[in-house]
């Protein structure tokens, strides 16, 4: 604490960025493959007691040592059989010619439209009127019973604030993340911020709707004059922000009709946007043109698109349907999308910032840069229902105290600091605290290839600045990548690979 002028201020607290610890029972694999090999072992050294086959029940112990090492040993986040497992079914993808997508009238998609690809394929888009009169869009995902609404959000910013009062904006959001878990409905709430280049279609879009059609011509030219100038910050960049929540559908009701659905959203909205309020946080719902319109940007990165899109988010024109969101063609390689003229590249967070960073740990990954024109940076909260957050903290305990007993060295102090961090967890949970499980994902587009790779290594040292692990989504590009723009896509969801292949 300091003194000035006899009133005491606050310092800047510092926070825990949470800890990553693997399900593990012993010697690096979860519980049910120790079991599973313990009992294979078992069962070779009675075969060769009984049978006196003493090379057979070797062979039999050496192979299941062998298929347990996969899953022991680790490498960018991901076992050795879920490696095994995307690089085949990229390489089926890639024979099959099923990577490569071609949509519009001239192709062969139903209608002639221009559907999002992959798991968002069989999204549908529903709109309602929320109790405020504002209306929204909510994007129904059928194969898992999610539907999810996308708020345009603003940030006030927290230049010459007082510290205290960023420290109480900080609690209000971890209060709103735990409040989203408490009914057990909520699967996420994804934040997703983007920065673009400046066009003026934002600025132009803003004057157009102040400027009545009436107005004497001198004001309207006054106010054209005083925002020449003031649409870019210095980066020459502008910084768009949303927030999508995706609720699950508990009841029979709410999975069969999505109106139920609709009602009932219509009144959480509100509250939510409440609750954003109290973080200094704007809030206000995307209606289904808007979010459409939004999306087909991600895809289509050009001047006259991001024109478009700010004349349907200022009501302008309801031009965009959520059929016609998606690209028209795409592609992919291990570790880039294609996607109608541009291309882009995804990093998902494979460890959480280090140490016990500030608030401000994310504001250079977030800030725009005038050497990456295109970024997004999506953080992903999976808030967890009370009874689930106890079970996790507890299980995360044990599993960090397994570590601890099956470690030797540097990675035994490592492991000690996880079993400190999971007491410190459970210790808060027990307080009332919530719990989330999150993850990041980051998501880098330019017009060529070419672009594209010298970016990578700016990329990086972004993530470095933010004290982040980042690795990128090898063989899994537009799956992330749909992940990462907000629309419900919640990819563990979707997982193709058992979590005991996982290692998980």
């Amino acid at each position: 604490m300091t003194q000035v002028d006899n009133l005491p201020l606050e310092a800047r607290r510092t926070y825990s960025a949470g800890h990553e610890v693997r399900r593990v029972f012993a010697f690096g694999v979860p519980k049910k493959v120790f079991y599973v090999v313990g009992a294979n072992l078992i069962v070779a050294v009675l075969f060769m007691l009984i049978s006196g086959f003493v090379l057979t029940g070797l062979t039999w112990i050496v192979l299941s040592i062998v298929a347990c090492i996969p899953l022991a040993v680790r490498v960018a986040g991901h076992s050795g059989y879920e490696l095994g497992l995307l690089w085949r079914g990229f390489r089926k993808q890639s024979r099959t010619g099923r990577n490569v997508l071609r949509a519009g009238p001239l192709s062969n998609a139903p209608g002639g439209r221009t559907r999002l690809p992959g798991v968002a394929a069989p999204t549908e888009m529903w709109w309602g009127i929320d109790k405020l009169g504002r209306r929204f869009g909510m994007i129904r995902m059928h194969s898992t019973s999610q539907y999810t609404v996308s708020l345009r959000v603003t940030p006030q910013g927290i230049g010459g604030m007082q510290q205290e009062v960023v420290n109480l904006m900080v609690a209000d959001w971890g209060e709103l993340l735990n409040s989203a878990g408490q009914p057990g409905d909520v699967e996420g709430v994804v934040v997703v911020a983007e920065t673009i280049p400046e066009t003026g279609a934002r600025l132009k879009a803003e004057i157009d709707r102040l400027c009545h059609p009436d107005a004497p011509a001198a004001a309207v030219e006054m106010i054209r004059q005083a925002g020449r100038g003031r649409a870019a910050d210095r980066s020459g960049s502008q910084l768009l922000m949303r927030v999508s929540i995706t609720w699950a559908a508990r009841t029979d009701a709410k999975k069969k009709d999505p109106m139920v659905m609709l009602a009932d959203l219509s009144e959480r909205i509100p509250a939510f946007c409440d609750q954003l309020a109290r973080s200094g946080v704007v809030a206000d719902p995307l209606s289904d043109h808007q979010l459409a319109a939004t999306v087909r940007r991600c895809f289509d990165p050009r001047e006259e698109t991001e024109a478009a899109v700010e004349d349907v988010v200022s009501n302008k024109i309801d031009a965009v349907d959520w059929l016609d969101a998606g690209p028209l063609t795409a592609d992919q390689t291990s570790d880039t999308y294609f996607h109608d003229g541009a291309c882009s590249r995804v990093w998902v967070m494979s460890r959480p910032p280090s140490g016990f960073p500030t608030e401000r740990v994310l504001e250079k990954l977030i800030a725009g840069r005038p050497d990456v024109a295109r970024k997004r940076i999506t953080l992903i909260h999976r808030p967890l229902p009370p009874g689930d957050a106890a079970a996790s903290v507890h299980a995360d305990h044990l599993a960090a105290a397994a570590a601890v007993n099956s470690t030797r060295g540097l990675a035994s102090a490592r492991a000690g600091l996880q079993v400190a961090a999971t007491q410190q967890a459970r210790r808060e949970e027990a307080s009332g605290s919530g719990v989330t499980d999150y993850g990041m994902i980051i998501t880098v587009s330019a017009r060529d290839i070419d672009e594209l790779d010298g970016l990578g290594e700016i990329a990086k040292d972004m993530a470095a600045s933010a004290r982040l692990s980042i690795r990128p989504a090898w063989w899994s590009q537009p799956s992330a990548f749909l992940a990462g723009i907000g629309v419900g896509v919640l990819l563990p969801d979707h997982a193709s690979v058992a979590k005991t292949v996982r290692g998980a």
